[in-house]
């Protein structure tokens, strides 16, 4: 017995909406099936590449901050290699220079020029060998010739000539000083040096510029 045509048409439809359904459910299957494979992968980046990646960040900022503290190191000691000072006895001026450029260019007394040409100081190149913040030199034993009393030891107070130098002072070679104004006279001039003598804002700077080692050269 043949099927009416209205049969015929919807079991077409039926079997048409079953492939239908079919193509959706395999379409689920698959996007459960992908969902399923890209947890799986963030589960594996995460406990797998993560703590790696971790690790090669804190790596990095290690190595990033040895650089750094390198760095620093080189620059203060190119600082300290290339810095020198340059005593200019014609036109009266000390020249701080820095990696071969002149940062100062500090004016310094005829008087205290003259003093160091007239010295005993006739090297062109002398070193520096201390700095002394608010220095206090020691008062020479003939001071006190004329005291009947016991010269008192050398580490007593009473042998200490505070502010005889200023607040800051560098040590050359051949008994050269360079240090800031002193109203202090009585005591400065029983040491036996020759000294270059700068304004306190002056020496105060110079005084943290320059390093033990470095040299002073004399034109």
């Amino acid at each position: 017995m043949e099927l009416p045509d209205h049969t015929k048409a919807m079991k077409g439809e039926i079997t048409d909406l079953n492939k239908h359904l079919s193509m959706l459910v395999n379409q689920n299957k698959y996007e459960t099936a992908l969902k399923k494979s890209v947890s799986g992968d963030y589960s594996a980046i995460k406990d797998d590449m993560l703590p790696q990646v971790d690790e090669e960040n804190k790596t990095l900022s290690r190595q990033y901050k040895s650089l750094k503290k390198k760095k620093r190191l080189l620059a203060g000691h190119l600082d300290i290699l290339t810095t020198k000072l340059v005593f200019d006895t014609t036109l009266n001026r000390l020249k701080l220079i820095k990696k071969e450029k002149v940062v100062a260019s500090m004016a310094v007394s005829k008087k205290f020029v003259k003093q160091f040409l007239d010295s005993e100081i006739s090297r062109k190149k002398l070193s520096i060998i201390a700095k002394q913040k608010n220095p206090a030199p020691v008062k020479p034993e003939w001071t006190f010739e004329d005291i009947t009393q016991e010269i008192p030891a050398v580490n007593s107070p009473e042998r200490l000539m505070v502010g005889a130098l200023g607040k800051y002072a560098i040590y050359l070679t051949d008994f050269l000083i360079i240090h800031d104004t002193t109203e202090d006279n009585k005591h400065h001039d029983t040491i036996n040096h020759v000294c270059i003598q700068l304004k306190s804002s002056v020496m105060k700077r110079l005084y943290r510029s320059v390093y033990v080692g470095n040299e002073l050269y004399v034109e």
